[in-house]
C-alpha cells in the first residue's frame, strides 16, 4: 500500500480564498481553545494556542501543506498556531508509534494510516472524534465518500466497523482510488481506436450522440452498434472504451495485442500490462483472502477468521433481471448483489465448504447467476503477472504480459517504466497524476480508464454473466493524540484540512480526490483540458473501491507470512500455487488469524 500520496504546489491564491474552517465542540485541556456548544472559538484571555502537526510527503506535497499551514496560521492568528514538522517517508509509522506512546504529548494532531489506526485506537493512543463532528458543519459525514470516510470507523471492543461501539478516529485527508493507467500513444500504434462512453450513455451514442471527447459514431467512422465492452473490434477496426471496464480476457487480448506491437520494433523489455494487486479480480466475483465465522465456541469472542485466499468454491450473483430479488438463510439479496461466502456454504462454521444444492438449482431457474471462485480469481491473478513459460496451475501457464517484480525494482519501479514508455497500461492510484503530467505530458498521450472486470457474452456481444466493480483505495487520517491538552485546537486545524478548503487546495494540485463528494464531480478536481481527460474514472471508482487486506484487522501480522511469498516466489515465477500453499508460512495463516478473537 502507499501511504504518501502526493501533490502539486498550489495556487496561494486558492488558500488564501478561503479563511479559516468552523470548529467543532470536544473536549480539551490545559492551554487549549475554548468552543461554544456550537464549536465556535470563544474569546480567552489565555493567548495563543500552539499545536504540533507531523506530516510527510514528496517536495509538490509538502509545498502545498506549508501554504495551508501558513494561510491557516494567519486566519487565526492570535488564537491557533500550528507549528507544521515534516517527518520521513519509510519511518513515519515508527515515529508515530513512539511519539504516540508518550505520557506528554510531542504531537497533537498526525497522520494516520487506515493500515494503522486500528491498533493506535485499541491502545488508547487516538481521541475518538464522534463528539468534534457532531457540531461540525465543515465535516459533514454524508457529504463525503462513505468508502474513505468510514474506514476510519472502529469499535475497539468487538474489533468490527459497525459494533455498537465505533467511533470515529480520524477524518481522511484524501483518497486514492486505483485505475488503469494507459499509453494511447502505444494503443494507436497497435491499431486500436480510443471512445469514451459510458455505459448509460451507450444507447444515446448508438443514436448518435457525442462521446465524452465530442464525437459521434459517424465520426469515428463506426456503423455497427457500440456493446458494452471495454475492448473489441467492430467494423473491422479495434476500439477501447476508456469508460467501459474490459472484461478477464480483453484486458490479457488488449495487453498482448499492444506489447507485441512494441516487441516487433525491437522492444524486447516491453511489456503489455502490469498491476500487483489481487483484490478488483477477487472481489469482483465477491471473493476474499479471509471471512468471519460465527461461533459458539466459548473459546472465540462469538467467531473467528478463516483464511479464505484459495477457496474453491464457486460464488453466486443475483440475476440482473430477477426483479424479485433472492433470499437464502433469511436474507434477501437484490438484482446484482453476490450471495456472502456465509451464505453460500452448508455449514457456516467453514468446515466442509459444501455449496449449498438450493444455489444450484436457482442458477438453472435463472434467478441466479454463478461465478468464478476466489481459488479461480488468484489464478487469474497470478496468471496476469507470471511469463509465458512458468506454469501456474494444473498445466495453466502464465499470459506473459507483465514484468517480474525484481525486474522493476523497488515500489517506485512501476511508475517509472511507465511513464518512461516501457509499459502500456500500470494499475496504480491517483497520486501519480502529478508525476505523470510532469514526465509524460508532451511525450506521449496517456489516460486512465476502469480496472478490469469479470464478465461473460452471449453470441451476439451482450453481457450475460458478470461480477462486481472493484478495487481498492488508499487513504490517510487525520488524527488527534488522546494525550493532548489542545485537542479543539487540533480539531479545528483537523477541520480545515479534511474539510473543503484543504480538500479544494489538495484537488487543485493535482494529486488528490477530495473527500466531499461535490468537490470531486466539479472542474476543481475534474480540471478540463489536463491529463487524464477521463477524470471521472477516478470519481466512479471512490463511490465502490474499498481498503485492502491491510485494514481488515489491527495488524498485519496475519498477512506478511503468505504476502511475502506471494510477491517474491510466486510473483517471480519460482514457485507455483501448489507450492505457496504447500509452504509453511501459508498454512500458519489459519492459527494466526485465530489468535484475533480469542478471549
Amino acid at each position: 500500500m502507499k501511504r504518501s500520496f502526493r501533490a502539486l504546489t498550489a495556487l496561494t491564491a486558492v488558500f488564501m480564498a478561503f479563511g479559516a474552517a468552523a470548529c467543532g465542540g470536544g473536549n480539551g485541556g490545559d492551554g487549549d481553545v475554548e468552543l461554544d456548544s456550537e464549536g465556535n472559538i470563544r474569546p480567552s484571555g489565555g493567548g495563543e494556542t500552539t499545536i504540533t502537526f507531523w506530516g510527510y510527503g514528496d517536495d509538490n506535497e509538502i509545498s502545498v501543506f506549508t501554504e495551508l499551514v501558513s494561510n491557516f496560521n494567519k486566519a487565526n492568528e492570535g488564537t491557533i498556531k500550528v507549528n507544521y514538522e515534516i517527518k520521513g517517508n519509510s519511518d513515519y509509522f515508527e515515529s508515530s508509534q513512539s511519539a504516540l506512546r508518550q505520557s506528554k504529548a510531542k504531537v497533537d494532531i498526525l497522520y494516520v494510516g487506515d493500515s494503522d489506526f486500528k491498533s493506535f485506537a485499541e491502545l488508547g493512543y487516538l481521541e475518538p472524534l464522534d463528539s468534534y463532528i457532531a457540531t461540525s458543519s465543515e465535516i459533514v459525514i454524508e457529504d463525503m465518500w462513505e468508502t474513505s470516510v468510514n474506514r476510519f470507523k472502529y469499535d475497539t471492543t468487538t474489533t468490527t466497523q459497525n459494533g455498537p461501539d465505533a467511533k470515529y478516529w480520524g477524518i481522511p485527508k484524501d483518497i486514492g482510488p486505483t485505475v488503469i493507467f494507459y499509453n494511447e500513444t502505444f494503443f494507436k500504434e497497435a491499431g486500436v481506436n480510443v471512445i469514451s462512453v459510458a455505459k448509460e450513455d451507450l444507447a444515446s451514442f448508438n443514436g448518435g450522440a457525442k462521446d465524452s471527447r465530442g464525437k459521434t459514431k459517424a465520426e469515428y467512422g463506426i456503423t455497427s452498434e457500440v456493446k458494452e465492452k471495454g475492448y473489441f473490434e467492430l467494423d473491422g477496426k479495434k476500439w477501447f472504451n476508456n469508460q467501459v471496464p474490459m472484461s478477464w480476457d480483453e484486458c490479457v487480448t488488449l495487453s498482448t495485442l499492444v506489447q507485441n506491437a512494441q516487441r516487433a520494433k525491437g522492444r524486447a523489455d516491453f511489456y503489455g500490462y502490469f498491476t500487483e494487486w489481487w483484490f478488483n479480480y477477487g472481489w469482483s466475483v465477491g471473493g476474499d483472502c479471509i471471512e468471519y465465522v460465527a461461533t459458539d465456541d466459548p473459546a472465540y469472542n462469538g467467531g473467528y477468521w478463516d483464511f479464505t485466499l484459495m477457496d474453491a468454491t464457486p460464488n453466486y450473483i443475483v440475476a440482473d433481471d430477477n426483479a424479485a430479488g433472492y433470499t437464502i438463510n433469511g436474507n434477501k439479496y437484490n438484482a446484482g448483489e453476490i450471495i456472502s461466502w456465509q451464505d453460500k456454504l452448508v455449514d457456516t462454521k467453514a468446515t466442509t465448504k459444501t455449496v449449498k444444492a438450493e444455489l444450484e438449482t436457482a442458477v438453472l431457474e435463472g434467478k441466479l447467476n454463478r461465478l468464478p471462485s476466489q481459488r479461480d480469481a488468484f489464478v487469474e491473478f497470478v496468471r496476469i503477472g507470471q511469463s509465458a513459460d512458468k506454469v501456474v496451475e494444473n498445466g495453466l501457464k502464465g499470459y506473459g504480459i507483465c514484468p517480474s517484480p525484481t525486474s522493476l525494482g523497488g515500489d517506485s519501479g512501476k511508475s517509472v517504466a511507465f511513464s518512461s514508455g516501457k509499459i502500456s497500461m500500470l494499475v496504480d492510484g491517483r497520486w501519480n497524476v502529478v508525476d505523470f503530467r510532469n514526465l509524460m505530458d508532451g511525450h506521449y498521450e496517456w489516460d486512465v480508464a476502469p480496472l478490469p472486470q469479470y464478465k461473460e457474452y452471449d453470441e451476439d456481444g451482450n453481457v450475460k454473466v458478470h461480477g462486481v466493480e472493484a478495487g481498492h483505495s488508499g487513504s490517510v487520517a487525520l488524527c488527534i493524540n488522546a494525550k493532548s491538552t489542545k485537542k479543539n485546537a487540533a480539531w479545528k486545524f483537523a477541520e480545515y484540512i479534511g474539510g473543503k478548503t484543504g480538500q479544494t487546495a489538495q484537488s487543485l494540485s493535482g494529486f488528490a480526490i477530495p473527500s466531499q463528494k461535490d468537490i470531486a464531480t466539479s472542474d476543481v478536481f475534474l480540471q478540463p483540458g489536463q491529463n487524464p481527460r477521463n477524470a471521472m474514472a477516478f470519481v466512479r471508482a471512490a463511490a465502490y473501491e474499498t481498503p485492502g487486506d491491510w485494514w481488515y484487522l489491527k495488524d498485519k501480522k496475519w498477512i506478511d507470512d503468505w504476502a511475502g511469498v506471494l510477491n517474491g516466489d510466486v510473483r517471480n515465477g519460482n514457485l507455483t500455487l501448489s507450492g505457496f500453499e504447500n509452504s509453511d508460512k501459508y498454512k500458519r495463516t489459519w492459527d494466526l488469524l485465530k489468535e484475533y478473537t480469542k478471549k
